[in-house]
């Protein structure tokens, strides 16, 4: 396939860059929370075997807290003939402080209370630890290994509850035991029916008082419960999501609340009873819908008023769709926005965040692609996007906010990974990855003021039942700041990988929404070639930045050719994934001035999937450029009508998108430039006058 190239843009200097906040997450300790020959618990083994439904138990669901410069984490011992339940707790003011742990006498009791009744061996993944600390009388809560189990089933174990004696959370390690436990009860507060719950959490108040929630009933038939620890004792439960409802609207709550900014919020999908793999009555697989509410104040209890989106009171409890057209907090249906399949499956519950400033976030998943919603505070609507880098929920990992910057944990390729966004935007970025030899399951993270928390389990690789169900933990403590960093310079020339002036015969073409302009090479594969014909109006040295997806192979090499000077076997790094393209440099690479000629030969089988090639020149400014003080674009960002503060005259002016091409040109008259007929976001301006002198400079139009 030959394509003519198209130039976007020659500007041999575009070196004035400009500052922005940044958001870094810089990896301060990682320890080891389990001792020499010791483990958290995994189900090893076959599914309906060993395990019901998922082989992860720890690190799982709401097992971490810090608070007082302590960290408290959860998990069940390994392997399989174990199984008990674990506190371990870390003095986070003293450097080099050990882990110190609480063994409970309470075993896992396995899918249904097999283990405990008998007949069977299998362990479930929905009996998560779920803990929390008053800071009112410093006391530790822990509820845990539940799946909607009875009490004429389980007298003993259908509903789980430790409760710390006061003033012991914080006792010096040696006095750290069992002993500051009260025995186990099936209850927080007597006379209340604490039958059928699964998915406990635990969540503090500002004030120290705790709330606790779980659901009542089942998949897609059920209750969400709340609970209010005041430093003395639990109140009655009171329903706060109300999921029993008559068919075709029963269903539950999938998602969770959080304490964020002295408010508390909500958000979650529902899943309808009537869901299966032939039939359903709204249309969607498991999980749909996206939805929000909140409360100024601390929920004791049913009387607690509520809020939607748009700040209107509603009342408990939350009913959805006993009229489709009034279902009262839902913001968004990704099956209908983003669905591919005749019934749109989303399985997980969605990640989400609301930042200081009021921005909402929602991240989710539907046939398989990761989306987004968003939206500032003063923004009347949602904002959507699908594909590209945004986040993978189903990795556990929630969305939590720092400032004005939102991001989300990850595991790619068993490493940490971090990804962020501008409040209200979805300009994805990775800020951290992993560097450590281990890999790892799962995870479990935790944020509190400007330190990030993820709790994970190693993966050793071992499937067998009675070695692989005990595996390393691990605790990693990471400081977030906000940096002020120097934006990335402008490229003078972007090159799509499709627009090749010659290629191999057999070279194909794909579409793909993540790539730059929604088309890449697909299926580079070994001795295909492509080679690409552009110009160049200054002689010089230049920075070239190939963009490339490389999921599998830590070995894609191709050899480079730009014009006489060979990169032979040059590495390209590896994404992980076929929807990011990462970034490969080849710095300092001499271009002469007119026609240039690169041209990329793989040299690895599928190993790659070039999206773009961006041309950075490595001159300074120009010494005819304008003198900072002779000129000043105002207000900037602005709603599209800039002024000039400025005494020179007769000046010429271009418009320029990020992608290098010239949106609008003229003179600029009465010092006043235009552009409230262009869409928000960011653009570049280049202005000139007498003796060709310069000025480039980013303008936001919002």
């Amino acid at each position: 396939m030959k394509k003519t190239l198209l130039i976007l843009i020659t500007i041999g200097f575009v070196n004035l860059i400009n500052s922005q906040t940044k958001l870094s997450a810089t990896l301060k300790s990682a320890t080891k929370v389990t001792e020499e020959g010791e483990g958290g618990l995994f189900f090893a083994g076959e599914k309906n075997v060993n395990y019901r439904f998922g082989q992860r138990i720890t690190p799982h669901g709401d097992c971490v807290d810090v608070v007082n410069g302590y960290a408290f984490v959860t998990w069940y011992k390994g392997g399989m003939d174990k199984r008990n339940l674990m506190l371990s707790r870390k003095n986070l003011n003293v450097e080099n402080s050990p882990w110190v742990t609480i063994e409970f006498p309470h075993k896992h009791v396995g899918q249904g209370g097999e283990i405990l009744k008998g007949t069977g061996i299998r362990g479930d993944s929905h009996n998560t630890a779920a803990i929390g600390i008053s800071t009112i009388d410093n006391t530790i809560h822990i509820i845990y290994d539940m799946h909607a189990y009875s009490r004429s089933s389980l007298p003993n174990d259908f509903f789980n509850y430790s409760v710390s004696k006061k003033n012991m959370a914080f006792v010096p390690d040696n006095e750290f035991t069992l002993e500051i436990f009260n025995a186990k009860r099936t209850y927080l507060k007597a006379g209340q029916d604490y039958e059928r719950m699964t998915y406990p959490m635990i969540h503090r108040a500002d004030d120290g008082s705790l709330i606790a929630r779980y659901r009542k009933g089942g998949s897609g038939n059920g209750d969400i419960l709340l609970a209010h620890y005041n430093g003395t004792s639990w109140s009655n439960n009171w329903i706060y999501h109300e999921g029993t409802l008559n068919l075709p609207n029963r269903n539950n709550m999938y998602g969770g609340e959080r304490f964020l900014n002295g408010k508390f919020y909500s958000g979650f999908s529902i899943r309808y009873s009537t869901n299966n793999s032939t039939s359903t009555s709204n249309g969607y697989m498991l999980n749909s819908g996206l939805y929000y509410a909140y409360t100024n104040e601390i929920p004791k209890n049913i009387s607690t008023q509520w809020f939607d989106v748009n700040d209107n009171s509603i009342s408990l409890p939350i009913r959805n769709n006993i009229d489709p057209t009034k279902d009262p907090v839902q913001i968004g249906q990704p099956g209908d926005d983003f669905g591919t399949a005749a019934q749109p499956r989303s399985s997980n519950d969605p990640a989400w965040t609301v930042t200081e400033n009021g921005a909402i976030h929602f991240v989710t998943r539907v046939d398989n692609i990761n989306v987004h919603y968003y939206k500032k505070a003063n923004e009347a609507n949602f904002s959507k996007n699908a594909g590209g880098l945004i986040p993978n929920p189903s990795t556990r990992g929630e969305l939590y906010s720092y400032k004005n910057h939102v991001f989300m944990v990850e595991l790619i390729d068993g490493k940490v990974n971090i990804k962020t966004t501008l409040e209200g935007e979805n300009n994805w970025e990775i800020i951290y990855t992993g560097q450590e030899s281990k890999s790892y399951q799962h995870f479990d993270a935790f944020v509190e003021n400007d330190k990030l928390y993820v709790y994970l389990m190693e993966n050793t690789g071992n499937n067998t039942v009675g070695v692989g169900d005990k595996r390393p933990l691990y605790f990693q403590e990471f400081t977030l700041a906000e940096t002020t960093i120097q934006q990335e310079p402008t490229p003078v020339l972007v090159i799509e990988a499709e627009d090749f002036t010659t290629a191999s015969n057999d070279i194909v073409v794909g579409s793909n929404n993540s790539a730059s302009g929604g088309r890449y090479i697909d299926s580079f594969r070994s001795n295909q070639f492509l080679e690409y014909n552009f110009n160049i109006t200054d002689a010089g040295d230049y920075d070239i930045v190939l963009h490339v997806a490389v999921r599998n192979r830590d070995d894609s090499v191709m050899d480079i050719e730009v014009n006489d000077q060979f990169f032979e076997n040059f590495l390209v790094v590896k994404t992980g994934d076929w929807n990011i393209y990462g970034e490969n440099k080849i710095e300092n690479v001499n271009l002469k001035q007119g026609e240039n000629v690169i041209r990329l030969t793989q040299k690895r089988s599928l190993s790659s999937e070039p999206d773009k090639i961006e041309i950075f020149s490595k001159a300074n400014l120009s010494t005819n450029s304008f003198n900072k003080n002779e000129i000043n674009i105002y207000p900037n960002p602005s709603t599209g009508i800039f002024k000039l503060n400025t005494s020179v005259e007769n000046i010429k002016y271009q418009l320029i998108n990020l992608q290098g091409r010239v949106l609008q040109k003229g003179m600029v008259n009465n010092n006043k430039l235009d552009f409230s007929s262009f869409a928000k976001g960011m653009y570049l301006i280049r202005l000139n006058y007498e003796s060709n002198r310069t000025l480039i400079k980013r303008i936001l139009i919002e």
